[in-house]
Formats: structure tokens, C-alpha cells, sequence
């Protein structure tokens, strides 16, 4: 039986929770009291910040009148939540934001990346991220070796599954050009991009231009199980995830738009 990653699961699982409280016509305070819990437990169980038992989904399932198909599929959310993520391993080179990211690119059903200054983390070598690493203000060694094997592991869960989702690439050329000041990196680099870009399920596309999306690079993914995906952005001082529908909805029109007037990777590469 296939499980949702934990952090996933964990979202899922107080998204449910969240729109039964709602539709049942409870506040998180009234919620609370009526099964002897703090505000604060419900409203981190719905941000899907904390694991949630088994006891404590009956509660609140009760309380709201979920019927027992949903009660079957929370206690299944429940569960996946309380699981060890594959990405603990790596904690050092983790942000504390984004295992959420991690955990969904893991095993999404679609995957559309824009970026444009970076080669995109999915296609770098580790060559190429050790000269990112290098141009940066620097890490400890521990953490920056952290990050080059998060970096690595990342690649060979999405592109080991058996079945690849959708994944779109569009890349400022920009990023692409910066490779010419890297004699020892180029060459390792674009081999990935074009080895990459042989995959029916990949598409590497360059903007070429001035285009939509000039405010900034973003990631935009559909999880595993969960139909309404989210946007990710990343910046220096953190990142932020973005999962209002209509705001999403403008980011994929974003990527759309930038994505039919730029070039395949073949032909910058000619």
C-alpha cells in the first residue's frame, strides 16, 4: 500500500479537519473546548505543523460529523503523518520551511520549475551546485556537504520513480550563460541539461527575452493525492508557499505565457 510522504500527509490531513470545523460552523476556540484542547493544538493540527493521533482525529471527526469514508481516509492521513521523512537524514542542509517542497516534489503528479538565474536544483551536477556554493556567502563545511546530498538524494527520488510526472522546465539564459565562466563546470553541465531533456515526461525550454516573469523564479507543484497544487518561492531570507486558488492560478498563467515564447533547449544550444 502506497503512503503519502509526512509533512504532505500532515497538510492533508488539517485541510480536512479545517473545512469540516468550518462546515460544521465552529470557531477554532469553540472546537477546542468542546473537546478540552487549546486553540493553539487545533489551529497547528489544521496548519499541519504537528502529528495527529488517532484519538485526536476521532474527537474532532465526531465533533464535526465527518462520515465514516472520511473518518477512513483521516485516520490514513494520520498515520503517513507520523512517519519519518526521507530527508531527515540530510536535517543540516535543510531549512526549516522546506520539507513541505521536499516532500512534495518527492512524488508529485506534475512539476513546472521557472528560474532565472539558476540552473534549476533537479539538473545541476555537483559540480555546478559546489561553484553556486562558492559564489555564496559561505556555509560551514558540514552544512554545505548537507546540502550538495540533499541536492543529490532529491534528483535520485523523482528521477528513480518508475513512472516520471510532468516536469517543466523554463531557464533564464541568463543562468545558461553564466556556464561560460565555468570552463570546468560547462561542459558536465550542459551534457546534464541535453541527457535530461531526452525524456518524454521533460521539457527544458530558455527564455530567450524580456517575459512575465521578471519579478522572480518560482516553482509550481501538484502533490500526489491532493488536486489543487501550490506555488513555491524561494529568496534570501526564506521562502514562501502560496496556496490561494486564485493566486496560483495567476502563477501558472505566468509560467504559460513565459513558457510559449521561449526556445527548447535544442535550439539555444545550436
Amino acid at each position: 500500500m502506497s503512503f503519502m510522504q509526512p509533512t504532505v500527509a500532515r497538510r492533508a490531513l488539517g485541510a480536512s479537519l479545517r473545512k469540516l470545523r468550518e462546515a460544521a460552523g465552529f470557531t477554532r476556540t469553540q472546537a477546542a473546548q468542546a473537546i478540552g484542547y487549546s486553540p493553539q493544538t487545533i489551529q497547528r493540527i489544521e496548519e499541519g505543523t504537528q502529528a495527529t493521533r488517532d484519538h485526536q482525529v476521532e474527537r474532532l471527526g465526531r465533533l464535526y460529523g465527518a462520515p465514516p469514508a472520511l473518518m477512513s481516509e483521516m485516520y490514513r492521513y494520520a498515520l503517513d503523518g507520523n512517519r519519518r521523512g526521507w530527508w531527515q537524514a540530510h536535517k543540516e542542509g535543510i531549512p526549516s520551511e522546506f520539507p513541505l517542497f521536499l516532500e512534495a516534489e518527492h512524488d508529485a503528479e506534475r512539476i513546472w520549475v521557472l528560474e532565472t538565474e539558476y540552473v534549476p536544483g533537479l539538473l545541476q551536477t555537483p559540480e555546478y551546485l559546489m561553484a553556486v556554493q562558492a559564489a555564496q556567502p559561505p556555509l560551514p563545511a558540514g552544512k554545505a556537504a548537507a546540502v550538495r546530498e540533499l541536492r543529490s538524494q532529491r534528483q535520485g527520488l523523482l528521477f528513480g520513480r518508475e513512472e516520471l510526472p510532468e516536469i517543466r522546465f523554463v531557464i533564464g539564459r541568463s543562468a545558461l550563460d553564466y556556464l561560460d565562466g565555468l570552463p570546468d563546470v560547462r561542459k558536465g553541465q550542459v551534457e546534464r541539461l541535453v541527457e535530461m531533456s531526452r525524456h518524454p515526461e521533460i521539457d527544458i525550454r530558455v527564455i530567450t527575452g524580456l517575459h512575465a516573469a521578471m519579478a522572480g523564479s518560482f516553482n509550481i507543484l501538484t502533490p500526489k493525492g491532493i488536486p489543487q497544487p501550490f506555488a513555491y518561492v524561494d529568496s534570501v531570507d526564506g521562502c514562501r508557499y502560496i496556496e490561494d486558488h486564485a493566486v496560483v492560478s495567476l502563477y501558472e498563467r505566468t509560467f504559460r505565457h513565459v513558457r510559449s515564447s521561449a526556445i527548447t533547449l535544442e535550439e539555444y544550444l545550436r
